[in-house]
C-alpha cells in the first residue's frame, strides 16, 4: 500500500493517549486505522440515508428492538 505524508493538527491529550497504546512506531497506523473506520461509518449512515429515502425511516418499533439487541461476542 503507497502511502503519503500529511501534516495535521490534532488533540494533544488524545495523541499522548494513542501512543501509550500503540508505540512511537505504531501511531501513523493506528491513525489511518481509525481514519478508515470513520470512513465506513460515513458510508454506512449515508447508505441507511439512501434506503431510508426509497423504503421509508425504520419504524419506532423495529428500531426499538434493534437497540435492544445485544452485539454478537
Amino acid at each position: 500500500m503507497a502511502t503519503s505524508k500529511f501534516s495535521t493538527t490534532l488533540n494533544p491529550d488524545r495523541v499522548r493517549e494513542a501512543k501509550a497504546r500503540v508505540g512511537e512506531r505504531g501511531f501513523s497506523r493506528y491513525l489511518d486505522q481509525a481514519l478508515g473506520r470513520a470512513l465506513q461509518h460515513d458510508r454506512l449512515a449515508d447508505l441507511e440515508g439512501d434506503l431510508a429515502g426509497v423504503h421509508g425511516p425504520i419504524p419506532d418499533d423495529v428500531q426499538r428492538r434493534i437497540d435492544q439487541t445485544p452485539w454478537p461476542r
